[in-house]
């Protein structure tokens, strides 16, 4: 995949360059809801190399920078599940907080949707950890309806809702 732009920032597959960055950008929004990264989270291995992580099934790891300063100010990535086919799966979505609210979190989100539906899957799915209000009211608002909720075992107790959505052709 080329950069792709949006605004005045670029969007491109992730590198191990990006990486210190990344872990900043999710480490201060797990802040701001009283979380911890903790990058050896069974939870977070993804996150030790997520281009590697991600494209070895086919998946992509995207990262926004503001094109003026480099700022990294979003992440998103698409995981094409291997036992079934149909589904892929939206994670690590996070924007930046000053740049909540700017059409970054919908656009990465049908970023990752039509990369899923140009791989054949039709069952596009998520997971939220239940803190993250604002993010669920995006996904409601783009047609995902809640499937379900789990308990993640980490550092954070975390507990997720489940959204899911029909990609059509």
């Amino acid at each position: 995949m080329t950069h792709l732009m949006l605004g005045n920032c670029s969007i491109a597959p992730v590198t191990t360059d990006d990486l210190e960055d990344v872990y900043q950008l999710i480490g201060d929004i797990y802040s701001e809801y009283g979380m911890t990264l903790v990058l050896g989270d069974e939870a977070e291995q993804h996150l030790a190399d997520p281009g590697a992580h991600f494209r070895k099934n086919g998946g992509e790891f995207w990262v926004v920078r503001d094109a003026r300063d480099q700022h990294l100010i979003a992440t998103a990535a698409v995981h094409l599940h291997e036992q079934d086919q149909d589904t892929a799966e939206l994670k690590s979505l996070y924007v930046h907080r000053e740049q909540r609210r700017g059409g970054f979190g919908r656009a990465l989100t049908t970023l990752a949707m039509r990369y899923a539906r140009s791989r054949g899957r039709k069952r596009f799915i998520l997971w939220s950890d239940t803190r993250l209000t604002a993010a669920h009211a995006l996904y409601e608002s783009m047609g995902f309806a809640r499937c379900g909720e789990r308990d993640i075992v980490d550092s954070n107790n975390s507990h997720e809702y489940g959204f899911e959505i029909a990609l059509g052709d």
